[in-house]
């Protein structure tokens, strides 16, 4: 037996034959030095994004929209310090609540009521092939269609107003949730909803132990893009079709040339975009997510 070499001692014991998996585990970990395995495992975390990088990127957006407003003049763009004066003017006129306000509503109902209905369908479309190849033009043919034609087509159907927006948000939300839902769910493991089934678990603790930590990963992306693109949509159909509204508020703001207003509209839109994902989208995606920390007991 050859001392100097500790795989071939242990592997050549009658006493414990290896499996050839978990040979192949040894020699792998004898391949790496003492100094890689330090290495490979502090290479397992996944890597943060760094906030002084990110504020480095918000000063030079700052930056490079002074230089375009410099450049184009008053006329066609507010500076960033324009912007900023003109907002607290802005959110004490008379109509501002009226409109801050239709636009929160158009996009709370378009929103939830999107997301939830494509959600519902994955869940189902996840369990049924039949289901799943029906819904499947439908899919096609709302992810194709262009926003501004289902605007067009709702202002014909609905008129101008809430319903019109809260329609066409809700039709342009929901195949993005529908289709994560549906990779997620055709992801799970079988045996997993086998083990389910045998132990009767209701369709609540399924969806509570099996389906929403399953999905938390495309769940959460779904839902960040479905409220900044929400937001977008909501607005481009205030701006077309609706008498209230923030996009509203800046169609009037472009007609009169007052950009100070309407950047600082701009602002406060992106404000709530920054507000709903920090706020609570990031703190959902934790919440969902607190199965994935590793247990120290």
């Amino acid at each position: 037996m050859n001392a100097a070499n500790p795989e071939s001692a242990v592997a050549t014991d009658p006493a414990r034959p290896f499996l050839p998996k978990e040979k192949r585990s040894l020699q792998k970990a004898h391949r790496l030095t003492p100094k890689q395995k330090p290495l490979a495992l502090k290479a397992a975390p996944a890597q943060k994004t760094s906030r002084l990088w990110s504020v480095a990127g918000v000063l030079l957006i700052l930056l490079a929209w002074h230089a375009a407003a410099k450049a184009m003049g008053p006329m066609m763009m507010a500076t960033p310090l324009q912007t900023l004066q003109a907002v607290p003017r802005l959110m004490q006129s008379p109509h501002f609540m009226e409109h801050a306000g239709a636009s929160l509503m158009r996009i709370g109902l378009g929103v939830s009521t999107g997301c939830a209905l494509g959600f519902v369908l994955g869940i189902l479309a996840g369990h049924s092939s039949r289901l799943r190849g029906l819904l499947e033009p439908l899919r096609w043919l709302l992810m194709s269609i262009p926003p501004v034609i289902v605007v067009v087509l709702a202002m014909l159907w609905f008129g101008l107003g809430s319903p019109m927006v809260i329609f066409m948000t809700v039709l342009m939300m929901s195949p993005g949730m529908y289709v994560n839902t549906v990779k997620g769910m055709l992801q799970i493991d079988r045996q997993l909803t086998e083990m389910t089934q045998v132990y009767r678990f209701g369709f609540w603790r399924r969806l509570r132990h099996l389906y929403l930590p399953a999905l938390t990963a495309p769940l959460t992306a779904a839902l960040l893009i479905a409220t900044a693109g929400g937001v977008r949509l909501v607005v481009m159909a205030e701006v077309l079709g609706a008498e209230s509204g923030a996009g509203y508020a800046l169609a009037n703001a472009r007609s009169t040339f007052d950009t100070a207003e309407l950047y600082a509209w701009v602002l406060l839109i992106l404000l709530l975009v920054a507000m709903l994902e920090f706020l609570l989208l990031q703190p959902l995606q934790r919440r969902l997510g607190k199965w994935k920390e590793p247990s120290h007991a």
